[in-house]
């Protein structure tokens, strides 16, 4: 399987990466006219540059707020430390996927951040992870949202509550106490209540996965009681304290684990997946979140098969390598975005 990883990411993504390097890399004749050419000759790159441009110039006027500085500050220090010239040589996508992994976080910190404040993608109180993404916010009250890859979130406080909408994704709560004014996570038709506490929430394809690292929360229907309620757990919400988990399902059912996995819960905070012996179908489902590089896979009864391990996430050459070792699988590149596994 030869997949370049320079064929697997954006066109967003590539500009990106050029925008950053020919301010703060190595930028020399050579690959100025291999950037002037790629203008004139790619007008979708030209465009992608030009909006990369103006969401740069967009920090400006945030440029003293604490959360701009610090990404700045990691995507450039990313930047210097890997080679400019990455970006336009061929680079086989399974030999080097750390090195421009490195390269693209980086800017992901930093263009991410621009993408928000910028005409394209900024709205009051509402944070995003592109994939491969991962994104710290310090909220005005000292509570900490942990983003995951693929999330979109809004933040609202009022004197009574602080209330996120979880629209997408996964994100881990730290929540700083404030018994007049309870934190709300809502995702899914269920609301999340807690006052001091630290947990996961999870929602994607319409499930909800809550995992309790510290303190205690109630989990209820959105708008079955006031908040006041919710906290004192009354009601008929679910209380969940350190170390259960509850997952919800599309139709609603609930299901308590009282001894949760923690450790696989909270793995992508460390750039991994946990697996314990799910189905392949399932993972590969999880790994799709991390990469731009998709995998699919059309025979159910390789879907079927059992797994287990620990991956990077991101790292979908690995993941497919590491698969091809244990099954007996045949990987065909269906495009530059997309492989594809099969039953031998």
């Amino acid at each position: 399987m030869n997949i370049r990883q320079a064929d697997s990411v954006s066109i967003e993504q590539e500009a990106s990466d050029a925008f950053v390097q020919r301010l703060y890399g190595e930028w020399t004749r050579t690959d100025q006219a291999a950037f002037e050419s790629r203008l004139a000759g790619d007008p979708g790159y030209a465009q992608a540059y030009r909006r990369v441009q103006e969401s740069w110039a967009s920090l400006d006027a945030h440029a003293e707020s604490p959360e701009i500085m610090r990404y700045r500050e990691e995507a450039l220090a990313t930047a210097r430390r890997t080679s400019a010239r990455r970006w336009l040589e061929p680079t086989v996508f399974a030999g080097s996927g750390r090195r421009l992994a490195a390269v693209f976080a980086g800017i992901a910190l930093l263009l991410g951040v621009a993408w928000q404040l910028s005409p394209y993608g900024y709205a009051r109180g509402q944070y995003r992870t592109g994939v491969g993404e991962q994104r710290i916010v310090d909220l005005e009250d000292h509570s900490r949202i942990a983003l995951d890859s693929a999330t979109r979130l809004r933040v609202r406080f009022t004197r009574d509550a602080r209330v996120v909408e979880l629209w997408e994704g996964q994100a881990q709560f730290s929540v700083a106490k404030d018994a007049a004014r309870p934190f709300k996570v809502q995702a899914g038709g269920r609301t999340v209540v807690a006052v001091g506490t630290v947990f996961t929430v999870e929602y994607v394809d319409q499930e909800v996965n809550v995992t309790m690292m510290e303190g205690k929360v109630t989990i209820l229907p959105s708008g079955a009681l006031d908040a006041a309620s919710a906290a004192s757990g009354g009601g008929d919400g679910i209380s969940l304290i350190a170390g259960e988990e509850l997952q919800v399902s599309r139709d609603g059912r609930t299901t308590l684990t009282p001894k949760a996995d923690l450790e696989a819960a909270t793995a992508w905070r460390e750039g991994k997946l946990i697996i314990r012996t799910e189905s392949l179908g399932e993972v590969v489902h999880r790994m799709n979140r991390y990469s731009p590089l998709q995998i699919r896979i059309n025979d159910e009864e390789l879907a079927a098969k059992r797994v287990s391990g620990v991956f990077e996430t991101g790292d979908t050459p690995g993941f497919v390598n590491a698969i091809r070792r244990y099954l007996p699988v045949i990987v065909d590149q269906v495009d530059s975005n997309t492989v594809e596994l099969r039953m031998k």
